[in-house]
């Protein structure tokens, strides 16, 4: 990693863990340790697995397949964002090209 990384504390069904993140970032990956667990309890609850790591697993898959296929991730157009990606870099462009010709 090039950035510099602090080490975050996080519990996943009452395991501690130290786990590497990039600065200013922390809040994210502490909430992100927050749905996980959440989710690993749900399938923990549920008694149909047992085992950390199968319902790990399972959560991880279960999140996976929520960001894949979810509704919000189907109306979601690449290539319309990436047009106007680009209208916006042409309108920063020539801000810049006009700045620096009043120099």
């Amino acid at each position: 990693m090039s950035e510099e990384s602090q080490q975050v504390d996080i519990t996943l069904l009452g395991h501690d863990y130290q786990v590497a993140c990039p600065s200013g970032q922390e809040g994210k990956l502490i909430e992100a340790a927050q749905l996980l667990d959440a989710r690993m309890r749900e399938i923990q609850q549920a008694g149909k697995l047992i085992g950390s790591e199968k319902i790990a697993i399972m959560s991880a898959l279960n999140l996976a397949y929520d960001v894949l296929f979810s509704p919000a991730s189907k109306s979601f157009d690449l290539q319309d964002a990436k047009r106007r990606i680009a209208a916006m870099e042409q309108q920063l462009d020539s801000c810049f090209f006009e700045q620096d010709s009043l120099f």
